[in-house]
């Protein structure tokens, strides 16, 4: 499920956290999209139960490239997990 487009003040966190941390990659941002979602219990939560937000930057296609997003050499895929109560960035997986 897509959050909500209005940012409460633990996205606005956890948002400008992730790109602190994807900053640090050394990947162009203009090679991403940026996806951000809801995690509930059912799909995810840190370690306190907590429901999470997911933020994943998303490596697009080369033009007139199809596959995977990573299928390319625009980037690689970073997802970062965050407390939907406090912003805090719990833990990072990236895509080969």
């Amino acid at each position: 499920m897509i959050v909500d487009p209005k940012l409460s003040p633990p996205l606005a966190i956890a948002l400008s956290r992730a790109c602190e941390r994807f900053a640090q990659t050394g990947q162009d941002l203009k090679n991403f999209e940026i996806q951000i979602s809801e995690r509930t219990r059912e799909n995810g939560e840190d370690e306190n139960g907590e429901n999470t937000i997911g933020i994943a930057f998303v490596a697009k296609l080369e033009p007139g490239k199809k596959g995977l997003g990573n299928a390319n050499r625009l980037g690689r895929s970073v997802l970062y997990i965050a407390s939907k109560t406090t912003g805090e960035i719990l833990r990072e997986a990236a895509s080969r």
